[in-house]
């Protein structure tokens, strides 16, 4: 009987560690790609990697097409960078007047970005964040 147990025991275990095994995988008809690496290219200093979904030239070209889009997407990165501020209490690295207006400053923004275009490849927000400080710097 103790045969039994133990046979039924050891019969459990195997069925539970079978189960809890990864599937097989799959043969493929044809090898994975090689992973491409792009070619090596001068870099900057170590910086942060920023992730990228609009690039300062994409959004220059969006600015010269669709001012609502332009003056959206402007005014959601300053006020993106002021809250971030803010909440991590940081002093804010660009003060506008009183009196600025909404399309002053997307058009402050537009003017950086046309006249750096060895920025193009980078960062939308980060660039507008270096116009906006450069055309509304703080007075502390």
């Amino acid at each position: 009987m103790k045969r039994i147990a133990t046979a039924a025991m050891a019969a459990l275990i195997l069925a539970g560690t079978a189960q809890a095994q990864p599937p097989a995988p799959r043969p493929t008809q044809r090898p994975p790609a090689p992973v491409q690496r792009p070619p090596a290219q001068a870099q900057r200093p170590a910086a942060p990697a920023v992730p990228t979904r609009v690039t300062a030239r994409t959004l220059t070209a969006i600015c010269g097409q669709d001012r609502n889009g332009c003056l959206t997407y402007v005014l959601g990165a300053a006020d993106a960078f002021s809250s971030a501020l803010v909440a991590s209490g940081r002093p804010q690295v660009f003060c506008f007047p009183r009196g600025t207006t909404n399309d002053q400053i997307a058009q402050s923004a537009v003017r950086y970005l046309r006249a750096h275009p060895e920025e193009g490849g980078n960062n939308a927000g980060l660039v507008i964040l270096a116009g906006l400080t450069a055309a509304y710097p703080c007075g502390y």
